[in-house]
């Protein structure tokens, strides 16, 4: 196979709608609360989370990713990765939290 039909392969498998799907499951929030505009701490993290898979597994550009999040800002984006990527780095059980929903992830792929 070629890269360009691997990475093809790939990108179908794990989509946003795939991931908002495990990190709603995760977190015990519905995909409509990740999309909604509340800005209620534990809904915050779990679209967080889901934001910066987004850009970990997809090719999706910041702007689509907000845009499956209700309509968010790119800027929006970068801040829920780098928020997410501090966490991992300060909060040891989040980080293993993350490390457990990237797991998914790659079974997803493979």
């Amino acid at each position: 196979q070629t890269l360009k039909n691997i990475v093809h392969d790939i990108e179908s498998e794990v989509g946003v709608d795939y991931i908002q799907k495990t990190v709603g499951e995760y977190f015990q929030i519905s995909v409509e609360d990740l999309k909604d505009k509340t800005r209620k701490k534990e809904i915050v993290i779990a679209r967080q989370v889901a934001m910066y898979l987004c850009k970990e597994y997809t090719n999706h550009s910041l702007k689509s990713i907000g845009y499956h999040f209700g309509g968010r800002d790119h800027s929006t984006v970068i801040h829920a990765v780098q928020s997410v990527s501090d966490m991992m780095d300060i909060d040891q059980k989040f980080g293993q939290a993350i490390e457990g929903l990237k797991k998914k992830m790659k079974m997803k792929l493979v």
